[in-house]
């Protein structure tokens, strides 16, 4: 019996050590908002996402393509992945050894950046 309690306190350090700070409170993906005009398309990453407003969750750790389009006009903005400054609380979790690297491998090391849009259309018009 003293081994299952041994075994059961082992598993229960593992499981915390593997739920990193910034994995634990925002997860691997972020939600994102695109407000445009009522019948503007949305597309994110070339996929369609609806039309007018769309709030969709995307991964953290990478740039996204946001397009707006009605008709010919279009407008399209490139997001960033920025630093999530919650994973440096895993300093004070495990010295940073292991919640850290979980954040960077989960992805959650990271935010979107901008999160929020508002997007109009615009036309190329030639001389």
């Amino acid at each position: 019996m003293p081994h299952s309690k041994f075994n059961r306190l082992i598993l229960i350090f593992i499981t915390m050590q593997l739920t990193a700070c910034a994995s634990m409170f925002n997860g691997s993906e972020q939600e994102i908002n695109i407000k445009t005009h009522p019948s503007a398309e949305i597309y994110i990453d070339d996929r369609f996402a609806g039309n007018g407003y769309t709030r969709k969750k995307l991964t953290r750790d990478e740039a996204h393509v946001i397009r707006v389009e009605l008709g010919e006009c279009q407008q399209t903005y490139t997001t960033k992945a920025k630093f999530n400054k919650t994973s440096l609380l895993g300093i004070f979790v495990d010295l940073g050894l292991v919640s850290i690297p979980v954040d960077f491998i989960t992805g959650a090391a990271w935010d979107i950046y901008p999160d929020r849009f508002i997007m109009q259309p615009e036309c190329m018009q030639g001389n």
